[in-house]
């Protein structure tokens, strides 16, 4: 044997290279990991690594998708516990707000009592702590980063528009937890998927997909991002039901009048009627009102909202969110911040070194995830073009929203980001047993607690009594508050025992 092949053999067993076409980069790194919650110790394994995504006909690896799974310990004889997939939106947005400030075990420590009081966010969050709410205990968790987020890459530049969609974006997601499910064996387990904001539509569209190839999913859990079902509400009536939601926040500021200032329930139950039986209905004559009825339209809304009827444009009746979230409080010289507006511009996001130096640390050192890549989202690695940057995922994201195209024909750009298709209609369609649990933030600027209550309320009774709607005293992020945070928990591991006890039945 020549020294050349056993020079070859040598390196061959010291870099092992994986079936499939991977690499040794993208290996399955597993650590052992407890936590304290309550007094439970919570005893569990955890899981870093990325998986192919392949071109079905031909297998060739188009990208690999990075997760981070936690499964607690359990008996052999024990059966198979849910399995929860989890994602945030963007799009081109990394899982780590879910992953480490929501629900997994570890989660950056922040000082919640003053988050919920509204004075903004500590000035540095460089700590992990046990997770006191994390859903462990409840599921397997697996924390997904879609392709261009995160350590998720397509394998070739050429591949990235083929994920870069919202189509292309459902089918490789629905791929993964395919992959996951095979990998690890996991087919037994009851399935779970939830996503927040944008993430919301992928959720509902892994749903509507999985359901498709007749693979059970017992629920899907839908945080701040609206109810993908297709047109339920009326534009008048959706712009109408933001109105509590200003309620809220002028609340929290002390900006209504007096009457309106010393209950908050209160103060959102007239908001909401009024904004229903009043509001909704002039907005849809509006050209035809008198204007004595326009002038009671601007008063009314103005004194729900704290902002000066002269303000609000008297020809189309409407406050934008924008124009709110400057005006509430231009006495002050500030501005409401778009995911919660208890705080103000400038004072919502901590230091972002700190915070990116703990994920890192965590995600490489303590999670042993070996690699090179820069975790997009937290760090920028090398580009080669546009002076050491490229447009990011979401500046080059298209929203297609219609069926998939047939193969080879271009995808549909004209398609607007507004609105999304009916996927949770459609796969509750096909698996009537799916149930969806739906949250929001009283105090999130872009969606409607309200409007999600009254939207399940207007349902056809086969789809409604399949969705339950919550509301939580927080924002966007709602479980960066520490109660809300509590409840969601509570409310979540509620949702998924009824769910899986309706399903066993």
């Amino acid at each position: 044997m020549t020294r050349i092949v056993l020079i070859f053999i040598a390196l061959a067993a010291a870099f092992p290279i994986a079936a499939g076409g991977e690499s040794p980069g993208d290996q399955i790194v597993t650590t052992r990991r407890q936590i304290k919650v309550g007094q439970r110790a919570l005893r569990y394994t955890a899981r870093a690594g990325r998986l192919p995504i392949r071109h079905n006909e031909t297998g060739e690896i188009h990208g690999h998708m990075f997760f981070v799974a936690y499964l607690l310990d359990r008996l052999p004889s024990e059966p198979a516990r849910p399995l929860t997939f989890l994602w945030n939106g963007g799009p081109g947005s990394n899982s780590t707000l879910v992953h480490l400030s929501g629900f997994g075990p570890k989660r950056i420590k922040s000082n919640d009592d003053q988050n919920d009081r509204g004075d903004g966010a500590p000035d540095c969050e460089c700590e992990l702590e046990d997770n006191q709410s994390t859903w462990l205990d409840q599921t397997d968790l697996v924390f997904v980063d879609p392709i261009g987020a995160g350590f998720s890459r397509p394998t070739r530049a050429e591949y990235a528009a083929e994920f870069y969609n919202t189509l292309g974006d459902i089918a490789s997601v629905t791929e993964f937890v395919r992959v996951y499910l095979t990998r690890f064996d996991a087919w037994d387990a009851p399935l779970f998927i939830g996503g927040e904001s944008y993430g919301v539509w992928r959720a509902a569209g892994v749903a509507e997909a999985l359901a498709q190839r007749r693979r059970k999913v017992a629920g899907v859990i839908l945080i701040s991002g609206g109810i993908p079902v297709g047109p339920a509400l009326s534009d008048e009536m959706r712009t109408a039901l933001f109105v509590p939601t200003r309620t809220a926040a002028a609340f929290f500021h002390k900006k209504l009048p007096p009457e309106l200032q010393t209950d908050l329930g209160s103060a959102l139950e007239k908001a909401e009627r009024w904004a229903r039986a009043e509001y909704a209905p002039a907005l849809a004559k509006r050209d035809k009102l008198s204007e004595p009825e326009r002038q009671n339209i601007l008063a009314q809304l103005a004194r729900f909202t704290g902002i000066d009827a002269s303000l609000i444009d008297a020809k189309t009746l409407v406050l934008a969110r924008q124009q709110f979230a400057e005006q509430l409080l231009r006495d002050r010289k500030q501005a409401l911040a778009r995911f919660d507006t208890r705080q103000i511009v400038g004072s919502e996001t901590p230091a972002r070194a700190e915070r990116a130096n703990l994920i890192n640390e965590y995600l490489r050192s303590t999670l042993r995830f070996k690699t090179d890549l820069a975790y997009q989202g937290i760090e920028e690695g090398f580009s080669p073009s546009a002076g050491w940057r490229t447009l990011s995922v979401g500046a080059r994201w298209n929203y297609n929203q219609g069926p998939p195209p047939p193969p080879g024909a271009p995808l549909n750009t004209d398609a607007p980001p507004g609105g999304s298709q009916p996927w949770l209609r459609r796969a509750i369609a096909l698996d009537p047993s799916i149930k969806a649990f739906v949250a929001a933030g009283l105090y999130d600027s872009l969606n409607s607690c309200a409007g999600n209550a009254y939207l399940v309320s207007q349902l056809e009774p086969e789809l409604k009594r399949n969705i339950t709607a919550a509301c939580y005293e927080g924002g966007h992020m709602m479980y960066e508050s520490r109660d809300a945070r509590r409840r969601l928990k509570q409310d979540v591991s509620g949702f998924m025992l009824e769910t899986l006890a309706g399903r066993s039945k």
